[in-house]
């Protein structure tokens, strides 16, 4: 299974992640954790009929590039997101576990610039366990030379949630952030 644009999202695919209120960010305590659950995106592209699903990963939770340069980006502006390109849901992706990704989701959401919550896309900061998605996609990061272990790659795509189409997937190739960042996904034609 390999994704690419124009391919199809593949069917049973399952995240884990710990939800995150945009109406209750700024007073949620980021030390405090629920107990994670399944994100099965089969009934997460249903519940996002007549939308499109933006995914953006990352190699690490809490790590300089991904912290300060990629992700962001997209927080402050996802209002124009769900404006100028129909995103309904934006999935933050890492393979750190559920409850980093919620500890980190809530300090990247407490200082974006979100507007009026009500015009914006779902945002969900998910585990992809173990990379295994990124793994069986080709799209993972080996640094185990580091001790890092396998993480997910540097990537972006979105999935039209009716047809299940992918209409744009960039991939870094190095260590910045271009194919996967905001403004590529705001300049592709979905």
């Amino acid at each position: 299974m390999a994704i690419s644009t124009g391919s199809t999202f593949p069917s049973g695919i399952e995240f884990s992640y710990v939800p995150i209120d945009l109406d209750q960010v700024s007073a949620d305590d980021a030390l405090a954790c629920s107990k994670p659950l399944p994100l099965a995106l089969d009934k997460l592209l249903e519940k996002n009929a007549g939308g499109n699903v933006l995914f953006v990963s990352v190699p690490g939770a809490f790590t300089p590039t991904c912290t300060e340069n990629h992700i962001p980006p997209y927080l402050d502006n996802l209002a124009s997101l769900k404006k100028e390109k129909n995103i309904s849901t934006v999935v933050i992706l890492s393979a750190n576990d559920a409850f980093v990704q919620n500890a980190w989701g809530k300090l990247l959401l407490k200082n974006a610039k979100l507007g009026a919550v009500d015009q914006l896309p779902k945002v969900i900061f998910a585990s992809d366990p173990n990379a295994k998605f990124s793994v069986d996609n080709g799209i993972s990061l080996d640094l185990t030379g580091m001790g890092l272990g396998v993480r997910t790659g540097r990537y972006a795509f979105v999935v039209n949630a009716d047809s299940r189409n992918v209409s744009y997937y960039g991939v870094e190739l190095g260590s910045g952030v271009t194919v996967s960042g905001l403004e590529a996904v705001q300049a592709a034609k979905l």
